[in-house]
């Protein structure tokens, strides 16, 4: 079990259709095609090796830790029961933190997105006032919704797994274009593929994340057993069909050189629209897409918050984060200190950047703590009693798909002018959150010990 006798238990309300749209909507992230597809068209063999060597071992350790320890806590209670309580409280925290990062970096697409409904898309774009009521407008959403319970923040995500029909849209307006005028200027393929292309490989896993999430709501699960590998299957297959398909448009209909890392996507469908005459759907779709990024960051936003809730109940966190609400059953304490906290990340992020620079920063520092929950992931597939060779040699391969990744997060993206700020701030950040962290915990280990020496004294 994930939380000890006694704690308070959250209803089961997640079927297999509502698991299907979750991991959909978790895992394809459209807001990160554009950051990697400055290579060309060399950048769709890229896609397909991240999806061999990080996506697929990392479905296999998931259903196989899945089952020997199923409950709430995914990453965190795996790691904890395979490596003890202070790995399993750093890879909770880590899983979480980053959350903190990432949240903020969705919303910052969000309102890049939500830029083309309105008559000036790059100006808009470039407003922090219009990024930060947009950004900060959806998280107070997802907060509210959340609290009322899964029964209501599950159509948040579901609601970004349909708005996924924009993708559709910008896939006919590629077609269309590609065979009346031809596809956009790109690089030869093989000239492109090189060690520059290192960061897009570290990007892309973080875009393969997600199979993971709905094991942290593993008690709210309707059959579990059943329905999480049939998700896992069709998340899988929608995944890579998607990225690659994205990716082609996108090349197709803009220059490589012109791609926009927050607007690239919205730049494409603008172009399609025009060449098709058809330039009243750019609105219309940017109100759409926007809702497919709000939806994938409502996913991370209820699956994070699960994390500090257990952890909370562990006592490994503050005791208060593990209430849960007596009305909606939603541990809504937790909750609310994600979207508080999110909040404050996007206002800093925003502090004196500008909205591509912070979309950058946060994107990388994103990556580094997402990878350490996976890290323990693989090596707790490659341990796990009675796996199969052919497990283990997966967990292998993941483990060293992602310190590679981990390692590459580093690399500071092209478009860097400052490189020493930029390496600054991402080694700050991530030693700042795993400093936190550690202090939580031996913080609490500390009171523990001497609630136990009080009490052997008592007696």
């Amino acid at each position: 079990m994930a939380v000890e006798k006694g704690a308070p238990r959250l209803p089961r309300t997640l079927g297999q259709r509502d698991l299907v749209l979750l991991k959909i909507v978790a895992i394809v992230n459209f807001s990160l095609i554009p950051a990697v597809s400055v290579y060309g068209r060399a950048t769709l063999l890229v896609w397909l090796l991240a999806f061999g060597v990080f996506f697929v071992p990392s479905m296999v350790a998931v259903l196989s830790l899945a089952r020997r320890y199923p409950g709430e806590g995914g990453v965190y209670l795996w790691a904890r029961r395979q490596f003890g309580d202070l790995n399993g409280f750093l890879s909770g925290w880590c899983y979480w933190t980053n959350n903190l990062f990432y949240i903020p970096m969705q919303l910052v697409y969000i309102a890049g997105v939500a830029a083309f409904a309105g008559p000036d898309p790059k100006a808009l774009g470039d407003n922090k006032g219009f990024v930060t009521a947009i950004a900060l407008g959806w998280l107070v959403i997802a907060t509210v919704a959340n609290v009322y319970g899964l029964r209501f923040g599950k159509w948040l995500q579901n609601v970004g797994a349909f708005s996924l029909m924009t993708l559709g849209v910008l896939i006919v307006l590629a077609a269309v274009s590609a065979w009346s005028s031809g596809v956009a200027e790109q690089p030869p393929w093989v000239r492109d593929v090189d060690w520059s292309m290192l960061p897009a490989f570290s990007v892309m896993c973080l875009a393969f994340v997600g199979i993971e999430l709905a094991s942290t709501m593993g008690d709210e699960i309707v059959r579990p057993e059943r329905n999480l590998p049939r998700a896992a299957a069709i998340a899988g297959i929608v995944t890579l069909l998607a990225y690659l398909v994205v990716t082609a448009a996108l090349l197709a209909l803009v220059p490589w050189r012109e791609i926009g890392v927050v607007q690239g996507l919205m730049q494409a469908l603008q172009r399609g629209a025009a060449r098709a005459g058809m330039g009243w759907l750019v609105a219309p779709a940017g109100i759409f897409t926007a809702l497919a990024i709000g939806g994938s960051a409502a996913a991370w936003f209820a699956g994070s918050s699960r994390i500090p809730f257990v952890a909370g109940v562990g006592q490994a966190l503050p005791a208060w984060l593990g209430r849960v609400h007596p009305r909606w059953g939603s541990p809504y304490t937790a909750i609310i200190a994600n979207g508080v906290l999110s909040g404050v990340l996007t206002g800093v992020a925003l502090t004196g950047s500008t909205v591509t620079e912070a979309y950058q920063q946060l994107l990388n520092s994103t990556v580094v703590i997402q990878m350490i929950p996976f890290l323990y992931l693989f090596a707790g597939l490659m341990r796990l009693e009675g796996a199969s060779g052919f497990s283990r040699a997966m967990g292998l391969l993941g483990l060293l798909a992602t310190a590679l990744a981990t390692v590459i997060a580093f690399f500071p993206p092209q478009d860097v002018k400052n490189v020493l700020l930029f390496e600054t701030k991402m080694i700050a950040g991530v030693s700042l959150t795993l400093a936190l962290g550690l202090i939580f915990y031996w913080r609490a280990r500390s009171r523990a010990s001497r609630r136990s020496t009080s009490a052997g004294v008592a007696r």
